[in-house]
């Protein structure tokens, strides 16, 4: 029997990870046997039965990794439709407490004792070693979330290694990334249940988001899928068009379960990209009238779309430009280039896995932005920045904000759950003194609201404002966060006048903020020309 390159590294994987059960590990060593050797002698050589040889290998060739796993034992099982386990499994989804979902806060949320709640949790949640996700997420590597697909009738997760290898993964990852996978799994019970899945057919959907994912990814990056349903012919027959991806099913029982060893693998440097999709998927769950389907651009700029939208197409050269401006615009925000440091074409290409093309059009992008300089034979470099600059960004950023600010006020409050969830974060960094946390905190909380105004042409000039604002910071060393306490206070009292639908005393607070911040800023300009 034929092993492919990805089947046989699972295999592989499976058979010396120290945490797979004997009975696994052994199925493993038949079916990798199988490719080279007869039943009867894998049967001799392994020290089992004929028969039981040949029940694995079939078990594999029809169903593939999953087919290795145990059959559910007889006796009914907790149901995810039970209403009191489906409240429970969905409260992820909704804004936590200061104390964030434990079992004790859902306890008290719902009105059911504890260790009910400890009991569903630790059912769907806990780790099961026979998991498809243990097997083709490999442990001792570093891997990063690409995409996320929620449809009612089929979810999927995509995975591939960072384009620079990080640190082994911690064996115990922080909570803040583990809720924010948890978030991410339990997503499925955002759709009520009676939610008709239109359509029997999947195909479209998935390869709509494959195809997607295959634009984004650089090509040399090897491609990791799980989804929880099988894949129609038509997406076994792109699969064979495209090798590099691996698609494996988990069972809808066993989605949940995959916690622990999604979050063992997970680079951690995504952290912070994971906890701002956990707000969308969020604010997403609170009307899930389409499906959510979000594509990594860049460790800080998560895009979503529905999967219904019918926004134009864009050529796979437009996607991976817009994709190279993100990362490019991150590097240049958190200092990664040196006043003066010319951005060569070549080196940048090859790190970020691309051509030049894309490189080209992406500083073509980044200079009419103003973060970065194009001239005749010297190329592309970083601009050190002058008082000028400091002061336009900061003329031009504060009736920006007042405009977006009080189209905010005028929408109403149902709005503000992610500027809600923004500043719970700005206030966890503030409680641990955390200065430039809390400035970069502040600086996510105020894009958040210019999000919420719905106005897209003045928010993306306001954000941009938001990039130059972190590349003054990173690239002069200087500090953005003046007193902590001061954020806090002025941010509370502003997200309080929007919530009571005040423009004018949120125009009169917002003003009072930038006010604070250029004064701050300007006493530490002194060493500029």
């Amino acid at each position: 029997m034929p092993l492919s390159e990805a089947e046989r590294r699972a295999l592989e994987r499976l058979v010396s990870a120290p945490t797979t059960p004997q009975a696994l590990a052994l199925r493993a060593r038949i079916v990798l046997a199988s490719s080279e050797e007869t039943i009867s002698t894998i049967a001799r050589s392994l020290g089992v039965s004929r028969n039981t040889a040949l029940k694995w290998r079939t078990r594999f060739d029809t169903d593939g990794l999953p087919g290795l796993a145990d059959l559910p034992r007889p006796g009914r099982p907790i149901a995810a439709g039970d209403d009191v386990h489906r409240a429970i499994l969905r409260m992820p989804l909704q804004r936590p407490p200061d104390r964030g979902w434990t079992t004790r806060t859902i306890a008290d949320a719902l009105g059911t004792n504890q260790a009910a709640v400890s009991r569903v949790r630790h059912q769907w949640f806990a780790d099961r070693p026979d998991l498809i996700s243990r097997a083709v997420l490999d442990s001792s590597n570093s891997m990063v979330l690409a995409a996320v697909l929620i449809d009612p009738r089929v979810r999927v997760l995509v995975f591939h290694p960072p384009a620079t290898p990080a640190a082994r993964p911690r064996s115990r990852q922080s909570s803040a990334l583990t809720e924010s996978v948890r978030v991410l799994l339990s997503a499925q019970f955002a759709f009520p249940r009676d939610t008709p899945a239109t359509g029997n057919d999947i195909s479209p959907t998935l390869l709509t988001a494959l195809g997607e994912v295959d634009a984004t990814v650089p090509p040399d990056r090897p491609i990791t899928v799980l989804v929880d349903r099988p894949s129609p012919p038509r997406v076994h027959g792109w699969r064979e068009r495209h090798p590099r991806f691996g698609v494996y099913e988990v069972g809808p029982d066993s989605w949940l379960a995959q916690l622990n060893s999604i979050t063992a693998v997970l680079d951690p440097r995504q952290s912070p990209g994971l906890l701002e999709l956990a707000h969308e998927v969020r604010r997403w769950a609170e009307q899930p009238t389409t499906p959510f389907f979000w594509v990594r651009a860049s460790p800080t700029r998560a895009s979503r779309r529905s999967a219904t939208d019918d926004d134009q197409p864009r050529s796979p050269s437009t996607r991976l430009a817009s994709a190279v401006v993100d990362a490019l615009r991150e590097s240049l925000a958190t200092g990664a280039f040196r006043p003066g440091q010319r951005i060569a074409e070549q080196p940048l290409a090859t790190r970020l896995g691309v051509s030049r093309g894309p490189i080209r059009d992406a500083l073509k992008i980044l200079a009419e932005d103003g973060l970065i300089e194009l001239e005749p034979h010297r190329g592309a470099y970083v601009p050190l920045p002058t008082q000028r600059d400091v002061y336009d960004t900061y003329t031009a950023r504060g009736p920006l904000g007042a405009l977006l600010l009080r189209r905010v006020a005028t929408n109403g409050s149902s709005r503000l759950t992610a500027a809600k969830d923004a500043l719970d974060d700005l206030v966890r960094h503030a409680e641990m003194h955390d200065v430039p946390g809390t400035g970069d905190a502040d600086i996510r909380w105020q894009d958040t609201l210019a999000a919420a105004a719905d106005m897209p042409r003045i928010e993306k000039m306001f954000v941009r404002l938001s990039l130059q604002l972190r590349m003054f910071v990173s690239i002069l060393g200087l500090e953005y966060a003046y007193a902590v306490d001061e954020i806090v206070a002025d941010d509370t009292a502003i997200l309080h006048a929007l919530e009571a639908q005040d423009p004018d005393e949120v125009t009169r607070l917002w003003r009072r903020k930038i006010d604070t911040a250029v004064t701050y800023m300007v006493g530490q300009l002194g060493h500029l020309d």
